[in-house]
Formats: structure tokens, sequence, C-alpha cells
């Protein structure tokens, strides 16, 4: 089936051309449309059309138009083999059976036990498959574990390209360092020359990173900054600290990269946490992930628990909540033979469903997809620190390299001075950090918010929320007022500076300390919205598919339930998928905070940066004490962002 794709943002009209002319080689694409810096078509194999930009070197994001919004194309999982080892295993009886409890579950193919050599060989797709292996090897035996095989070492590999690749840097390294200190009386070339490779040597990686970005035509990024600085140090034969500056970056880019590893397995844990279902086989009720259900497989589901997977009701009845699939408060009665479906609360009793729906056709299936799909976008947040942080890079560049040339021409008895100037604003010019810092203060929001039943639809959702002067809460059709809703009001208040109630029922609702509008059309309502944009972008708040005009006017459209609702989705900003109100103050909360922590992360890049430049002119801070400075900035910028994780 062919859909809708497009490729935005063409450089030149060159590139537009050669892309257009390759794209109608292929014989999956038609409807190729060509604009003045983007192109749209249709494609049945999307993956082909990714090869052809990598084939031709091209970083352009290949899209996909949903619901007339533009989502970033993200190729399937190829399923891989997979081969683990187990410890414990005794005999062959248990290996049978842990391969034909394997062999139950589709996302495990061409399952093989060998029991002479303990291995387990199969074909998924899951990237943490090893967990649920040994959640489902337990059954069998809770003594025996399966662990990631590794390949025995030989003598033979010693001589293989990894290795030999390792023992050729090691080796120039060495002798670069030794005709740098041999020659340390001696300015000649072959000590230039010595620094030289072990500079490049220890800069493998960075000049690599640093090439690619020119080949993309990014100038400035900071691989490419720390690379000018490190040949400008050479240069002015400051080669130990040049080195010494090297290792630094190369050391403190390490920890960085497991500092954002740790911070997005935080983020995942919250939006991708398991969800165990209690599956009944054989009379015995036995808790497994719910991508683990196969269909015709039974689960049993209590009170207060959600149902994953729909399907028939074969024993037990009792009331769901249906909130999150419509919006509706009233309790649904449910009994044998009914069906269900998933993202209803069991309020009472206790039910027995044979799945008839597999988990990717799931309610809770489409709320992942649709949270994990809100960070491919930029928030207005993150696009403003981009612009600021591109601007201070280049006002730090260019006075680094006015430190760097002209000035040590014009006053030749101080170069070195200027020289360690230029050097240490070249290094704390690059934007790394602030970017970062938003873009993992945005995840982080979007996560936290997934894990208190809020689903941010688009990723300046949290952002926009903070622009909003006024909210509009639009109350269940015919629902008495409680005192919970009062002092959701009160809350509301105190976060926001204007509060409007519409009210729609049998009961007028009077209360003096809020803005009520009783029983008004829909026509009504927009008016009344209108009036209130005069003071300030308006969040509104409804709870079905007939607020749909309402959620298209408002700034931020919040959606009370209706993860079924085509409509509801594709105009909802933020999705509220628990029925409770204190959801809506997490959510008013949760973006107060992100907003705060945004702010700290760049007044605290800004800060230490300056400070750096500042010691750097008094001559207070050598080059390699502000290259330590810098990368703890970052760290530090990192680690402000699990306050929100954490909250």
């Amino acid at each position: 089936m062919e859909r809708v794709f497009f490729i935005g943002q063409i450089r030149d009209e060159d590139e537009l051309n050669k892309l257009s002319l390759a794209l109608t080689d292929l014989e999956e694409v038609s409807h190729i449309k060509v604009a003045k810096n983007s192109i749209t078509f249709n494609c049945a194999r999307p993956e082909s059309v990714q090869l052809l930009l990598d084939n031709l070197n091209y970083d352009y994001v290949l899209k996909e138009e949903i619901n007339s919004k533009k989502r970033k194309y993200v190729a399937p999982e190829k399923k891989v083999e997979q081969i683990y080892m187990f410890t414990h295993l005794e005999t062959e009886e248990e290996a049978q059976e842990i391969k034909n409890v394997l062999s139950k579950y589709s996302v495990y193919e061409n399952v093989e036990v060998d029991f002479t050599n303990k291995l387990l060989k199969l074909t998924t797709s899951h990237k943490n498959a090893i967990v649920r292996i040994n959640r489902l090897v337990e059954k069998v035996n809770p003594q025996i574990k399966v662990e990631q095989w590794k390949k025995p070492f030989k003598s033979q590999d010693l001589f293989n390209e990894k290795y030999l690749h390792k023992y050729i840097r090691i080796a120039l390294l060495v002798v670069g360092i030794a005709l740098g200190v041999v020659g340390k009386t001696d300015h000649g070339f072959l000590r230039g020359l010595g620094w030289l490779v072990a500079l490049i040597v220890i800069g493998e990686t960075t000049i690599k990173r640093a090439l690619k970005d020119i080949k993309r035509k990014r100038y400035l990024t900071e691989n490419v900054i720390l690379v000018i600085a490190c040949f400008a140090g050479w240069l002015y034969q400051a080669y130990e600290e040049a080195l010494f500056v090297g290792v630094l970056y190369y050391v403190g880019n390490q920890i960085c990269i497991r500092v954002m590893n740790w911070t997005m397995d935080k983020i995942d844990d919250l939006v991708n946490t398991p969800v165990m279902v209690r599956r009944r086989d054989n009379n015995e009720d036995t808790m497994v992930d719910v991508e683990d259900i196969d269909i015709g497989d039974t689960i049993v589901v209590r009170v207060g628990e959600t149902i994953p997977l729909g399907g028939t009701i074969v024993s037990g009845k009792g009331k769901l909540d249906v909130y999150a699939l419509n919006g509706s408060e009233i309790l649904q009665d449910v009994e044998i033979g009914q069906e269900v479906f998933s993202g209803s609360v069991v309020e009472k009793g206790e039910i027995m469903v044979k799945v008839e729906y597999s988990y990717e056709s799931s309610a809770m299936s489409k709320v992942v997809e649709i949270a994990t799909m809100a960070p491919l976008t930029k928030s207005r947040t993150h696009q403003l620190i981009e612009k600021a942080s591109v601007l201070y890079t280049r006002i730090l560049v260019v006075l680094a390299l006015i430190c760097c040339t002209i000035i040590p021409l014009m006053n030749l008895h101080d170069n070195i001075h200027y020289l360690y100037l230029g050097a240490i604003m070249l290094t704390v010019s690059g934007s790394f950090a602030y970017k970062q810092g938003a873009s993992f203060s945005v995840l982080a929001g979007i996560g936290k918010a997934f894990s208190k039943k809020i689903i941010i639809e688009e990723n300046s959702g949290l952002d926009d929320l903070n622009l909003c002067q006024t909210i509009i809460y639009d109350r269940f059709d015919g629902v008495e007022v409680t005192q919970e809703e009062l002092d959701l009001f009160e809350k509301i208040q105190n976060v926001h500076k204007n509060l409007i109630v519409f009210n729609d029922g049998p009961v007028d609702l009077e209360n003096s300390q809020y803005n009520i509008y009783n029983n008004l059309s829909v026509e009504d309502k927009l008016k009344v919205m209108d009036e209130a944009k005069v003071m300030g972008e308006v969040a509104y708040i409804g709870d079905c598919d007939k607020d749909i005009a309402l959620l298209q006017k408002a700034f931020v459209g919040i959606s009370r339930g209706g993860v079924h609702d085509k409509k509801v989705i594709k105009n909802s900003d933020i999705l509220l998928v628990d029925s409770t109100l204190e959801t809506i103050i997490d959510l008013l909360n949760i973006s107060r905070k992100q907003k705060h922590i945004i702010v700290e992360n760049m007044i605290l890049g800004v800060v230490v940066s300056l400070l750096i430049v500042i010691c750097g002119v008094v001559q207070f801070m050598p080059w390699w004490l502000a290259t330590v400075a810098y990368e703890l900035e970052i760290i530090l910028i990192l680690l402000n962002t699990h306050r929100l994780i954490e909250y």
C-alpha cells in the first residue's frame, strides 16, 4: 500500500534536481511533486528511498505524511540471529522443554537449543530479548540462567584488523611523543612532526567527526572547533598542552556519552515501562510481558487493572471505566460473551478475557506510539536556544580567530597570551551543552508526563502550555460538580492567571470565584475563547469529539480520553489518559518544571563559559583547565535534567 512521504529543507536547486531525478528512477516511487525546496511523493517501500539517501550521502530526513503532519520515517527493526549460552543446564529434557516454551511465541523464530555446547540460537527483533528469555526459562527451571554468548578468544585474533589498527595507533603515539620529547631542545621539523602525529592519533575520532561535519556543510560544530583549537596550539608550538587538551576532550567526551546514555535509559524507563499481564494457563496464573501474549491466550484482569488486550469475556462480570477510550465517565456493565477493548479499567468485579487482538492493535500500543513520535519534532524553546547558541558560537569563534591570527601579528612579543585566549574561546564556543540540555529536558518532560498517563502529541505542547494566560476547562456533560473539581479550579488559578469553566448539564453551576458559563452552544464557546485570547494564549481542556472545533482553535488543545478516536488524536496537542482530575495539575507542574530546568541550563552554560573566557583574559586559567571546566559544565547540565526525571 502506497503512503505519502516528504523530503524538506533541500539546500540548493542542484541537489533538488538531482534528488528528484533519482526518485524518478525508482519503480516504487510515484506522484512526485517538486516544490521550491521540498519533494512530496507516494511510495510503498520507504526503505528503498532511505537507502537512496544514504548512497547519495545526503543527510536529509525522510518524513511520512500522517494525519496531515510530517513524521520522521523510522525503518522497522530487522530480525537478526541471536546467540546465548546457558548456565546450570543439566539435562536434554530441560533443553527440549526450553525450546518448546520459546517456540510458542511468535517473536522468537528458528529456535535451536544445542545441549552439548549449552547454546541457544534464535531470530528476533527484540533489543533486550535476554530479559524476557530468562523469564520464560525460569518456568522450566529457576536454576537455569541465560547469558549473552561471547566468541572465544583465539591467538589468530591478535592479527585481525581491529587489533592491528589498535597496535598501529599505539606505536604511532609512542613514536610521536618520543620524537617530541627527544627533540625538546631542538625546535626543528622532527619535533613538530612528532607532536603532530601524536595529536592526530589522540584526536582521530574527533577529526573524523569534524571532516564529516564539514562534508555536510556544518562548519561550527564542537568537533570542527576543537580540531581548529588544537591545530592552532600546535602551530604556536604549545605541543604538550595541545595534546593534553585532546586527551582531556576525549576522556570528557566519553564521560558525557555515558551520562547521556544513562539519561536516555532513565527516559526510556519512563516511557517503555514493561506492562505485565496475568495469563491463565492450566488453571494457573503467570505474570508475563504483554508483548509475549499471543492471540487465543486467556488473561485475568482484576479490580483497578487496565485491560491490556482486547477480546471476549469468557468468565466473570463487572463494571468498566472506558474514559481512556472515549472520554465518558459512565461505567459500562460487562458479562460473559461481551467484547471488551484494551485501555478499559475494571472498576468492579474480576473478568477473564480470551485475547482476540495483538498488542500492535491495542490502545496501549497506540498510546506508546503517540508518546514516542512526539520527540521527532523540536519545541519552540529548543529552536530558540539553537538560534541563540549559533549566534553565541559565531561571536566567540570570530573573537578567537582574531586572537589567534590578527593580534599576534600586531603584537609579536605577547602572541602566546593571545593564542591561549583564542584557544580557550574556541574550546568553550561549542553550543553542545545548551542544545543537549534543551533536548534532554524536552525528552524528560515527555517521559515524565507519560509516566503520569499524559501523552504529549507534539513536542511543543509543554512549551506552549507555559505561554497560555487562560485555561478553559470544559466539564463532563450532566455530571454534578464535586469538591475535587472545586479544588482543581483553585489549583489551576494558582498556576495560571485566568480560569474559564464551561458547564453543560441540567444543573447550573454558580460560583463567584470563577468565570462560569452554563449550557453554551459550541458557537458561543468559540466566542468566549476569542474574547479570552485578547489577554493572551488559551489552553482548552475538552472531553470528547464534540469539542473538536474548540481543540482546533485553542493554542494548546488538551483532550480527556479518546485514544481510540482518530479525530480527537489528530486535533489534540496533549491527551489525558487518566480520568483523575489531579492529572491536569500534574501536567501543569511538569510543564513549569521543564521550563525552569531549560532556563537554568541555559544560564549555567552561558555563565560558566563567560567566566572561563574572563579568566583567560586575565591569564588566570590555562587552556587545559578551561577544557576541564567546559566538560564539567556539560555534565552538570545533563545531570540537572535528572531533576525533572526524578520529579
